[in-house]
C-alpha cells in the first residue's frame, strides 16, 4: 500500500525521529513500495539529510496547514486506502484523530506512551522500550522488541567490522542531535584530562550550542565531525573502540557495530530503551558525566596507559 510519513526534524528535537523514519523509508522502497512519500517539519535541523523518498515540508502539527495538505493530496490520489506513520514528539491527539480520519491504517511510532493514541491505531515501538510499556492491547495492535528496531541502510547492510584496540585507542561521543544539558562539554574535559593519549572522536548535532567551548576544551587527540551521513557516521563507529553515547536511536546502530558502550540518558524517553541494553546486552549506564572516569579506568583501559 501507498505510505505517507510524518515527522519532525528540529533543532530543539534532534534528529533521533528523522533518522528511524528515514530508515522506513528505505525499507518500504526495498520492500517493493511505490508510493513512499515523507512529511517533514522541520528548521535548520536536517539541512545536509539524505532523503530516500520525496519530501513536502510543512508543519503538518498545525491543523489548518495539515488539512489543506490532505485536501490537496486527496484530490489527486485517494488516500483511503495509504497507510499512515507518524513519528512525533510534539503532535497532538488532535492531530492524529485527524489523520486517521484520512488513512486506511495510522501507524504511531511511540518511545514511552506519550499520548492516548486514537484507538485501533497501531503502534510501533521499535526497540527495547515497549517491552516495559502497559500499552492497551485490546485498543490498539502492538509492534515492538529488537526485531522491529529501524536502521538505516549502511547499518543494515553487511561490513566488515575490524578487530578492536584493548585497551582501547580511540573513544567516539555521540549524544545525538542536540545537548541542551551541555554534557559533551563535561565529558570533553574529563576525557581530556584524564584520558590525554586516547584519540578523542566527538559528533557535533546541529543543535549543538557550544561548538566554539568544545574546541576550547580539546586537545591534540580531539576529532570532530558534523552533518555525517549514515555511511559516514557507520564508517566512523567501525573505526572506534569504544562510545560514550545517549540512550537513543543511535544506540541500536552502535549495537549493529559491535561497539562497546557506555549511555548516558539525555533525555526521559530513552529510560526504556537504557533498560533493555543494560538487561538484555549487560550495557553500562551513567547517570551523570563524572561517572564515567570510574567505569573507564576499571574496566576498558589500563592504568599503565592512562598519562
Amino acid at each position: 500500500m501507498a505510505t505517507l510519513i510524518f515527522t519532525e526534524a528540529l533543532i530543539s528535537t534532534g534528529l533521533g525521529h528523522l533518522g528511524r523514519c528515514t530508515a522506513l523509508a528505505e525499507k518500504l522502497l526495498e520492500e517493493g513500495e511505490t508510493t513512499v512519500q515523507m512529511v517533514l517539519h522541520s528548521d535548520q535541523a536536517a539541512t545536509n539529510w539524505s532523503f530516500p523518498c520525496q519530501v513536502q515540508s510543512i508543519n503538518w502539527k498545525e491543523k489548518k496547514q495539515l488539512i489543506e495538505f490532505l485536501d490537496g493530496y486527496n484530490q489527486r490520489t485517494d488516500l483511503s486506502d495509504f497507510i499512515f506513520y507518524v513519528d512525533s514528539y510534539l503532535a497532538d491527539l488532535e492531530i492524529y484523530n485527524t489523520l486517521k480520519d484520512y488513512c486506511s491504517e495510522l501507524i504511531c511510532i511511540d518511545d514511552d506512551c506519550r499520548i492516548e493514541y486514537p484507538a485501533d491505531s497501531t503502534i510501533l515501538n521499535p526497540g527495547y522500550p515497549g517491552l516495559y510499556l502497559d500499552y492497551n492491547t485490546e485498543k490498539y495492535k502492538i509492534l515492538t522488541g529488537k526485531d522491529q528496531v529501524l536502521l538505516r541502510k549502511p547499518f543494515r547492510e553487511k561490513f566488515e567490522i575490524p578487530k578492536r584496540n584493548i585497551p582501547p585507542h580511540k573513544i567516539l561521543v555521540t549524544l545525538g542531535g542536540s545537548d541542551p544539558h551541555l554534557f559533551s562539554e563535561e565529558i570533553l574535559s574529563l576525557l581530556v584530562k584524564n584520558f590525554p593519549a586516547l584519540e578523542k572522536h566527538l559528533v557535533v548535532g546541529p543543535g549543538f550550542t557550544n561548538e566554539v567551548k568544545l574546541k576550547e576544551l580539546s586537545d591534540k587527540n580531539t576529532f570532530f565531525y558534523k552533518n555525517l551521513s549514515a555511511i559516514q557516521m557507520r564508517d566512523l563507529m567501525i573505526q572506534m573502540d569504544f562510545a560514550i553515547t545517549a540512550g537513543g536511536q543511535t544506540t541500536y546502530e552502535l549495537d549493529r557495530c559491535k561497539v562497546p558502550m557506555v549511555m548516558i540518558k539525555t533525555a526521559e524517553n530513552q529510560e526504556g530503551n537504557i533498560r533493555g541494553f543494560v538487561e538484555f546486552q549487560k550495557s553500562q549506564v551513567v547517570s551523570e558525566p563524572k561517572e564515567l572516569v570510574g567505569i573507564l579506568k576499571n574496566n576498558f583501559i589500563q592504568t599503565s596507559d592512562i598519562d
